[in-house]
Order: C-alpha cells, then structure tokens, then sequence
C-alpha cells in the first residue's frame, strides 16, 4: 500500500515547530487505518533471509548489553537521541527513566523507605524494574532498525514482528519514513509502549494483587507523591533547578498511562523548557538519586538531619535478570488505537511548588511515629 518508500528525505523540524492538533492530516489518517485493519485481517507470515536473520541477531544483542538496569536504559536512550534527534521519543524515553531510576532508589530513603517492610520495598522496586526493562526490549530494537535503514537508505520494518514487535508499528514507521512526521511517531510509540506493558505487566494477576491494592501503593498514588519531573532552569545563571512535568495518578489505567505519555511530549518539547532540561541530560550524569537535580535538599549518602537519603541506584538494588515475552501482540482489535495521532498540550508545566509542597508533607509525615504491623493490616 505504501509502495516504495521515498525515503529520508528528511527536512528536519525545530523543536519549536511542534504541532498542537492531530499529528498527521485527515487523508493521512484514513490510509493509515485502512492498512491497519488489513494488517489484523490478513497478517503476513514472518519469513526472513540469513541475512536478515544475522542482522535479527545482532540487533537482539544490543538490546541485551544496554538493558541491564535503569542506569544504562537511560544512557542508552539519550545517546541514541543525540545522533538522531528526529527521533523525539528516545528523549522522551530518557527523561521518563531517569524518573523511573528515582522511584527506585526512592524507595531505600531516609523518607519514603522507612514506611515499607523490606517485602513490600521488593514489590515495588521489582514493578518499577520489570516496566523499565519491558519497554525498553520492545523499543530500542525498533530504534536500532530505523538506525539500519536510516544507514542504509532502505526499510528493514518488516523485520519488526521477528523480534517479536507488534504488528501496530509497521504502518508507523514506514509513515515515519515517508513524512519525516516527529510528533507522530512519538504518539504512537507512547501507545504501542503503554498498551506492551498493559498486556505483559500491568494485566497481570500477580500484579493487581500485589502491587495496585496494597497500602504502598495508595500511599504514593492517591496522597499525590509521585510526580514525573523534568529539571529545567529559566535562566542558566540561576543555581538550582525548577521542575516540569505532572503529577501522576490512576497509573493502572492503560488510557490515563497513554494521555500522561502525550501530556509529557508537550511539556519536554515546549520552547520554555526543551533547551534547558537538553543542557541538564547531556551535563548531568544519571545517578538515579534525586541529589542529581536537587543536592541542596538530597544525599547520596548519609550526611547529617539537613539533608534527605536519597542513595544512587548501584547503592540501593542489585541488577536482575529477566526473561521476555516473545511474539505475543497486544494489537488486536482497531478500537484500541483510536485516535492515538492526537496530540496533548500542556500550557505550563512547572509543578516546581507542588513537589516542595509533598516534600515538606513527607519530611513532617516522617516525624510521626510509625503504625504498628497490626494496625497496618487492618487497612
């Protein structure tokens, strides 16, 4: 349908360039599903040459050397970002982990930490671990194949379900190829992700069980204390860091997880603050302690009661092995994608007095003296 693909002739857009409305224009929008729909009608056997099978090999390895931990996840998004910056969800993928590596080490602070037993620290941080890991096994292979085909000056996206990707992404990519659409391309890699991990993390019974209905979980949802933050400066010479981003709740919802997704493009890409949180990735290293962005307030390590324990990551967890799904597709039905085209936009992002405001909350909270086991249970 697509024939043969007029390729990279890419026209590269300013970031300031970001578009506010559907991504992608009426006529655009109808090929694209009507390809979509023959793709669920009539899949197409996965037959592959050796060659391609070398290269499905290759690829397979990479991922695995950079998906050893939400340290070199993060590192691995951002350097790819930086030699392909049309590629705007590999920023985006960065900066939500560096996030993910604080929730981690989060939980072996001197404030959140000493509200877990260790079991319930497991849980949490095996949650968070097993979400960081899953997305980047399903992205950054569709990353390195664009790579190959951007080298190449030819499409290798029917390489895609081989490596056991959703179906979903071939249209996508090959609409990528031809229209060199940024915006586009990162809706749609936000919603093939958070619809992955629905169906392989989110959906599990396990997970439901022990990780949505337990008092920890609560406790960091509904009480407002998790926020996804971007440190940004309005002006370089100021000495600490402001916070963009959202507060996130009704993370178990796979719509709300796309539209929080949506919401955080708009905020990263925005003129206020993309040039400031690009100079913070590329200056400062991740640690995944919050004393990266905010050392006035956090530790590294235990200092003395002015500042907060917030341990580096190689401190805190030990890596973990995981073994992956393999061709198992989350796309089947259309309804699923509705509308995934369209963008979010956030007019001002800066939640700067909001975290401070949880963070006091927090620092009193700790003051108080703890529930007992007992009285933990009966909640």
């Amino acid at each position: 349908m697509y024939g043969m693909l007029k390729l990279f002739n890419f026209q590269q857009k300013n970031k300031n360039e970001y578009n506010e409305s559907s991504s992608i224009s009426e006529d655009a929008r109808q090929n694209l599903y009507n390809y979509l729909k023959e793709t669920l009608a009539h899949p197409s056997p996965v037959i592959t040459t050796q060659n391609e099978r070398r290269l499905i090999r290759t690829i397979q390895s990479e991922t695995e050397k950079h998906n050893v931990n939400n340290l070199t996840r993060t590192k691995a998004y951002l350097h790819f970002f930086n030699n392909h910056n049309e590629i705007h969800w590999s920023l985006l993928a960065h900066m939500v982990s560096r996030n993910g590596g604080y929730n981690m080490t989060d939980l072996k602070s001197s404030l959140i930490g000493r509200f877990l037993s260790e079991k319930e620290k497991k849980k949490l941080f095996h949650f968070i671990e097993r979400a960081n890991a899953l997305i980047f096994h399903d992205a950054y292979p569709q990353l390195l194949l664009y790579e190959l085909s951007k080298r190449e000056n030819t499409s290798f996206f029917h390489l895609l379900p081989a490596l056991g990707i959703t179906k979903f992404m071939i249209p996508v990519w090959e609409h990528f190829l031809l229209s060199a659409n940024s915006q586009f391309l990162t809706l749609a890699l936000i919603t093939n992700e958070q619809h992955y991990i629905e169906k392989h993390l989110i959906n599990l019974k396990t997970t439901n069980e022990s990780i949505f209905k337990t008092f920890t979980f609560i406790l960091q949802e509904k009480m407002g204390l998790t926020h996804v933050i971007f440190p940004f400066k309005r002006y370089p010479f100021l000495r600490t860091y402001s916070l963009a981003g959202i507060e996130v709740r009704e993370f178990s919802s796979v719509q709300d997880r796309i539209k929080i997704g949506k919401q955080l493009y708009s905020i990263l890409f925005s003129n206020l603050y993309f040039d400031s949180i690009m100079h913070f990735a590329n200056h400062i290293i991740h640690t995944a302690s919050r004393s990266d962005y905010w050392p006035h307030n956090f530790s590294k390590q235990v200092q003395n009661d002015q500042k907060i324990l917030s341990p580096s990551l190689s401190n805190a967890w030990d890596d973990v092995s995981h073994l992956f799904p393999y061709r198992s597709d989350w796309f089947t039905e259309i309804s699923m994608i509705k509308d995934f085209e369209r963008g979010m936009i956030v007019e001002d992002g800066d939640i700067t007095k909001e975290v401070k405001r949880d963070l006091h909350m927090l620092i009193a909270m700790g003051k108080l003296p703890l529930p007992s086991l007992a009285e933990k249970k009966k909640r």
